[in-house]
Order: C-alpha cells, then structure tokens, then sequence
C-alpha cells in the first residue's frame, strides 16, 4: 500500500517494520522527513496498527519544503505510487473529488497520464484509490468538476472514506455524499477517531479503509482494484438507523443511509468471509467450477474405522467462492462412518431385546423338498426371509434380507446358535442398503462333494437419501466337502462389484468414490455338529482389489480387508451355551492418492498436490460373546449374554467396552 502524505517520521510509526519503501517526490530520495510529519505518522499507524497485517507501506512524501501540498504533486504521487506496484493508495485529503485541470503536470507528467498510470497499473488490475469525504461536516462539493465524469475508469476504482460516531450516526464533523448518488455509489463510513494514535477526522477513516481494502486484496491478489473496492462497499453493513428513515435531502424524501453513509459501514469481516457457495475446483481452472463443498462427503462403513479422519489428507482443502477467492477448509469433517460405535451397539441390543420393536422372531415351515423362514419385527415388518426348494441333487434358494439385518446365508445364522449381540448387525458391505436381494443355486457331486454358485444385489430405494447412487452386487462359487460325519469344509471366491462406493463407504461430490470398483475375495468356513450337542462354525474371509476415484480421490490401491467369526455352542434338554469371536470387516491395508487443490496462481491456474493416506484403522476389533439359556418352566426362558469388545471401532485408542442383557420371557 502506499500513503501520499505531508511528511513522517518512520521511526515514530507504529509497526515501522511494515514500512518498506519511500520517496520524496521533489528530491527523487528516499528521505521523507519534514513537513506535517504528524499527519503523516497518524495515517500510517493507523494502518499499521490494524489488526489484519496484509499491508506494507511505501511512503510518499508529497509536501514541498515550504510545506504545501498541491493538487498537481498529489496526483502525480498517486500515479508513481502505482507505477512502483501499490495494490491500494491512500490519500487522506479533502477535495480528491474534483478533476484536476487536464494541464496540469508534475515532473512533465500530466495529471491525466498520472490517474490513467493507477488504472492500468500492476498488469491491468489497477489500483484501490482511497480518498477521504473531508471534515466540513457538509455534502462533497465538486465544484462542478466531479471526477467520476472525467476519469470513470478511476473512480470504479475509489473508495471514498466518510467518518462515523460510535453510534453509528454520521460524525458531525465529516462530510458526506449528500444527494449526488456517484458519490454514493462509491461512499463507505468507519470510525472518525482513532484513540490508538490521538487523531481524528475522515483522514483517519480514509486509513481505516485502506487498511481494509489492502486486506481483501493482500490475501486474494488476483482480484482487480474494481472488485476488491466493490466487494468492501457490497458487504458494507446498513444496520444504522439512519437506513430507516427517508426524510433527508432537499426534498426531505432520500434515504438518510446513502444521503450520509453511502454503502454503508465497512465490514471487514463480511467483506472476508465467502461470497456465495464454496467450490471444491474439479479442473485446473478456478472459474471452470467444482463441486460444491457443503454437499462434499464420505459416508463410510467400520471397516475404515478412524483411518481417513485421523490421517489429516483432507486438512487444508482450497475452496473458492464466487470471486474466486481461495479458503482452507477440513474436508476430514465430513467423512464420517454411516453410524457410531454407541448407536451400533445400541441397534443390536434393540433387536436381542424381547421388549423392543425391533426384536426379531423366527418363523418357519417346512415340507418334504421345501423349506421356508422368515424373521420379523414386533411390528410385522419382514427383515429377512429364505426359501429353499431341492429337486433330485440340486437346491435353488432365493433370499432377502434388509441390509442392516443378518445374512440368512451366512455361517452363522446357518449354525442354528442362540441370538448373540455380536451377530445382531448386517455386513460392513450392506450396511447402507435398504434391501438385498439374491438367489443360490446348490448342485451335490458326490455324496461329500457339492459345489454352489451365488449372487446377490443391494440397493438404496429411496431416491431422495443420502448415498442413494450407491450400488452393489456380489457373485460367488462355493465348494463343500463333508470331511467326516462332523466336520464341513466351505471354500469360496467372489467377485464384488460397487458402483460409487468401496467396501460399504460411499461418497458425494468432490469426495466421490469411483463409479465402478472391483474386489476379488476368497475364505473358508468350517462347521461341526458333534453328536453329544456339541456345534460350531468358523469363517474367515479376505479381500483384495484397486480402486479409481472421482473427484479428490484419484486412485486407491493394494486394498486388503479381512474379517473372521468363530462360535462354539453346547445345548443339552432345554439348555444352550454358546461362545463366539468376531473381528468385523476391517481394511488391513490401503494406499489412497488425493489430487488435493491448495490454491490459486494470479492467472487463475488451480495450485494442487498430491497426497497419500492409509485407509488402515489403528486398530483391529475383536468382539468376545458369552451367551446361555435356559427354560425355568416349559413357558418360559431365561437368555443372558455378555459381550466385551476389545478396540471397538477399530479404534486402538479407544477403551474397551462391555455390554449384558438378561431376557425373560414367559407365555401364558
């Protein structure tokens, strides 16, 4: 910024560091001393002396040795100060308003040429020309030379400074635009006074502004003196009461607002703040657009646990607002699992708990070659169903099942235990689906050897919901072989398919998933039925893939999840005990790459780089169940289970939890 003023004294400014040129416009050096150095000094620590820091001053000296200040010197100040790269120029002078006579000059230099040298200066962006109303305490007079019919390009480029009271009102001391509606246009008011420095008048407001003004264009340069100047005046506040009256000017009908204040009083925090919606940019361009930020999401399944949240890739984000002015924002903030450790847990309890209506019933039916099973809530609402139908060696089954419920194929509700907390939740993967939907078909080889081909598709059905473009489908070959009278032994390998999503996450604009991803996965399973009441089963299942992304995201690769579950259960008469071990699906290994835009080159290029995180949680959950139950009588039964949960959330700092339930029932 530079200031065209009388004299200073650099050492007596406040923040003299800030100051990092001058010159003395008679002698060409840079001794600025002498002259009305208090003026001078006022005006720079005032600026100096903000709280914003943006500004760096170079002084101008503008006063001759007699001490006077003509109208020829200060435009040519002005138009040097330009020339030596000024992005604002703050002249706290009364009378700026006027046009100065076409022949004036100053070191051969024209006044004209001087005005045109602050519009076309520091590559065509210009330069903000802050000029004080004056303290005649009356309406700007022009004398019938305004200059804004003289130098239009100049004056979309002016601020023009008039002084407030603490209330708000217009200081009796200072000017004002009165009923000329250019200088309306172009008037914002702040403080008169300046207590820090024991100055006032409209040369102070004039420094206020400025300090304001080189604020909005020190953080955002490529904005030209035009829009950096309009935005101050746009976001000026009209809360003063003098916006709601309209009983001044001649006439006695004029808004007294504009009449006195013009735009308004600065704002620099709104002037700051973002203009319109923030864009996350898409492109190498600023002005091509984006995604919008406040719509930019992750939703994402357990099985990433803390990882992208803690891994600090999405601090710092640029966004830009609709001048194209660059933020940092913490995109972490928004990805966050579909649901909390608390409200998982929660939901399980609620569906082991006899007096919730999500309780679960079981009901089924069975005939020579069919078999038919559905459970239900307290409501009657079907959350899973089966059917299974068998014809010479082949079996065909068609299942459903709400994403959030139990997988009626999996090995454990195939092993007939007791309702156990653990199990009470869907797959990580169809977690956010509304329905699933599949069919198996079973094909015995030999008496010991069966082989079985699956699949099945998930779907979000409400189209308004968040994540509702998320889609899956799974197809899956299985062989089974009868090892002894006891023991079966499962292999499989499948095939995921997800559109817009990755292993149960999905995403919204700049923080989209890849339209189409892929995951191969193999495991075992083993189940046992011991004649003496003894059962049990374990799974175990691994995944590995890539995956492309969309938006931030540009590619996730060596993706490896695992999950396992083991359950061991005695029943004898009317007596069950069960035992079981669960890790959940959890993202062993993951390397994702983000093209993260960090902000903007004057020319509008986007700025970005790339960065890499882990999509590893910390730690790795393992859920220990103990359940038992009895029958007291032939009408009732007694369940207890006891649930503890080592690192939940996959969280390694997180403590562990335990959680019990005792279910009574009893028929009558």
């Amino acid at each position: 910024m530079a200031v065209a003023d009388t004299g200073f004294d650099v050492d007596d400014i406040v923040n003299s560091e800030l100051v990092i040129d001058s010159l003395n416009i008679y002698t060409g050096s840079t001794d600025v001393s002498g002259g009305d150095e208090w003026h001078g000094n006022v005006v720079a620590s005032t600026i100096t002396g903000g709280s914003l820091g943006n500004a760096r001053l170079d002084l101008l000296k503008v006063a001759n040795s007699d001490g006077d200040t003509f109208n020829n010197a200060l435009d040519y100040a002005i138009g040097e100060a330009a020339q030596r790269g000024a992005r604002v120029i703050n002249a706290s002078f009364s009378r700026r308003l006027e046009a100065s006579d076409s022949k004036l000059a100053f070191n051969g230099v024209t006044s004209s040429e001087s005005y045109q040298r602050v519009v076309s200066a520091n590559q065509g962006k210009g330069a903000i020309y802050v000029v004080s109303a004056g303290n005649d305490g009356d309406a700007i007079d022009t004398q019938g030379r305004p200059i804004y019919a003289s130098q239009p390009e100049l004056f979309d480029m002016m601020l023009i400074a008039v002084g407030t009271s603490q209330d708000g009102q217009i200081h009796p001391a200072s000017s004002y635009p009165g009923e000329d509606t250019e200088l309306q246009r172009r008037s914002i008011a702040t403080d008169f006074a300046n207590p820090a420095v024991g100055a006032q008048g409209t040369s102070i407001s004039a420094a206020r502004i400025s300090e304001y003004a080189a604020g909005i264009v020190g953080q955002w340069p490529h904005l030209t003196a035009q829009q950096a100047s309009q935005h101050l005046l746009d976001t000026a506040s009209q809360t003063s009461v003098l916006y709601q009256q309209n009983t001044c000017g001649d006439a006695a009908n004029l808004n007294c607002g504009t009449f006195y204040l013009g735009q308004g009083e600065a704002d620099i925090d709104a002037a700051l703040a973002p203009d319109g919606d923030l864009i996350v940019p898409q492109s190498d361009r600023v002005m091509a657009g984006g995604d919008l930020a406040e719509v930019s999401y992750m939703q994402l399944s357990a099985a990433y646990g803390d990882s992208l949240s803690e891994s600090g890739v999405l601090d710092g984000v640029a966004v830009f607002d609709s001048l194209g002015r660059d933020y940092q924002m913490n995109l972490g903030h928004q990805t966050q699992q579909r649901l909390s450790r608390a409200h998982h847990l929660r939901d399980q309890m609620e569906r082991m708990s006899l007096t919730s209506a999500q309780a679960t019933q079981t009901e089924s039916m069975q005939t020579d070659n069919f078999h038919f099973a559905s459970s239900v809530n307290a409501a009657g609402d079907v959350l899973s169903s089966r059917f299974d139908g068998s014809v010479g060696n082949a079996t065909l089954s068609a299942f459903n099942y709400a994403g959030n419920q139990i997988d009626p194929t999996s090995g454990y509700a195939a092993s007939g235990m007791i309702p156990m907390i653990s199990f009470q939740s869907g797959a990580a993967i169809t977690n956010a689906f509304e329905s699933v939907n599949g069919i198996e078909a079973r094909y015995s080889l030999t008496d010991k050897l069966s082989i079985s081909t699956s699949y099945w598709a998930g779907d979000v059905e409400d189209d308004m919901s968040i994540g509702n473009d998320y889609r899956a489908n799974r197809s899956d070959v299985e062989l089974a072989y009868q090892l002894t009278p006891v023991f079966t032994l499962t292999t499989h390998v499948g095939r995921l398919n997800e559109e817009n999503g990755l292993l149960g996450g999905n995403g919204a604009g700049a923080l989209a998933f890849g339209e189409r991803n892929q995951m191969t996965f193999t495991g075992a399973g083993l189940q046992a039925k011991v004649a003496n009441g003894v059962a049990a089963f374990a799974d175990f299942e691994q995944g590995r893939g890539d995956a492309e992304g969309s938006g931030l995201i540009a590619h996730i690769n060596d993706i490896s999840a695992q999950e396992m579950a083991v359950g061991l259960q005695w029943q004898k008469n009317d007596e069950r005990a069960a035992l079981t071990l669960r890790q959940p699906l959890r993202i062993d290994s993951a390397t994702a790459t983000f093209d993260v835009p960090i902000g903007r080159t004057l020319e509008g290029d986007v700025r970005r780089e790339t960065r890499e995180a882990s999509l590893s949680p910390s730690g790795r959950q393992m859920d220990i169940e103990l359940g038992y139950a009895f029958k007291p009588s032939e009408r009732s039964q007694l369940q207890f289970n006891l649930l503890h949960t080592l690192e939940p959330g996959h969280n390694a700092n997180a403590s562990s939890d335990s959680a019990a339930m005792v279910n009574y029932r009893i028929d009558w």
